[in-house]
């Protein structure tokens, strides 16, 4: 059952109906969503590097203490799955255990799906269409242009806590947009600039890493809270992690064309040779990029 997971491709680009648009080649998803990434294979493709990336900065997938829990058989919800790759990994590796992976766009899979993993497509933003006290572990990840800040302390942790049964984790995997260089990058500060514009439009963080520790203390939902950094080096050339978090900057811009063109003002061609002027300065000099986990376990209401 469990190795099937590697034999598993997503269909390419085959689900466009009325909830979707395409701009300039990328299909933008239309629901009521505080995301501005594309939703098409282009963009599970870079997620799933994205996985890898961060997989190798943490030395796994997760850093909650759940291992135990999860060999020997528990539920586990991943909060807008993306691709699914985190849902699918760890379903391989922990054939006992059963994974739902939830996203406002289906998931879409070409082989047969593993027994132990389900897909729902829903809107998180409305909650999470789950009953209280279902799952023991709760991973969300790169949520950066989902939630406002409102919404992480009104909205997600408060639903994660409601459907987290009693002694179960959270864990949550954020960062820091704004990528930081020893040596000044103008063209990498102008993209900084351009994403904190943009999510500041939307009422949105671009470094959401900073707060999800404290978005935890502060429910009073959860004890045992841990939190752990790491920095993810972005170039220069010469280590492959380096050079792929090169890609995946440089593939997040490309498709942030449309949004990002307007809010500096620029034309394509222009915005064009501002992102290529920014990769060779990530290829020249280097940058880091500051990753974020912080979990928690659920408290008894019921314990003395």
């Amino acid at each position: 059952m469990g190795g099937c997971c590697s034999l598993i491709r997503r269909k390419k680009d085959e689900l466009i109906s009325s909830n979707f648009k395409v701009i300039d080649g990328r299909r933008f998803q239309l629901l009521d969503s505080n995301y501005v990434l594309p939703n098409d294979v282009g963009e599970e493709d870079r997620l799933d590097m994205q996985h890898y990336i961060l997989k190798h900065a943490f030395n796994g997938n997760f850093s909650a203490p759940v291992d135990q829990l999860l060999r020997r058989g528990g539920r586990v919800l991943d909060v807008c799955c993306g691709s699914g790759i985190w849902t699918l990994e760890l379903a391989k590796e922990y054939p006992n255990s059963y994974f739902v992976g939830v996203d406002i766009a289906p998931v879409v899979l070409t082989n047969e799906k593993p027994s132990n993993v389900e897909f729902v497509e829903y809107n998180v933003l409305d909650g999470l269409p789950f009953n209280s006290n279902t799952f023991d572990f709760v991973f969300s990840r790169a949520l950066v242009s989902v939630y406002t800040r409102e919404q992480w302390t009104e909205l997600a942790i408060p639903e994660y806590a409601r459907v987290i049964k009693p002694g179960g984790w959270v864990e949550l995997a954020e960062w820091d947009g704004l990528v930081k260089s020893r040596v000044k990058c103008e063209n990498v500060q102008r993209m900084n600039n351009a994403l904190a514009s943009l999510l500041g439009s939307k009422g949105l963080t671009p470094s959401p890493g900073f707060e999800i520790q404290g978005f935890l203390e502060q429910s009073g939902l959860f004890t045992n809270i841990g939190h752990e950094e790491r920095f993810v080096p972005v170039g220069p050339k010469g280590d492959k992690y380096a050079e792929m978090a090169i890609r995946n900057f440089r593939d997040v811009w490309c498709a942030m064309k449309f949004p990002f063109t307007a809010a500096m003002q620029v034309t394509g061609e222009h915005y064009d040779a501002i992102v290529e002027a920014a990769v060779n300065e990530f290829l020249d000099y280097g940058a880091n990029w500051e990753n974020m986990k912080a979990w928690g376990q659920k408290k008894d209401r019921t314990a003395p």
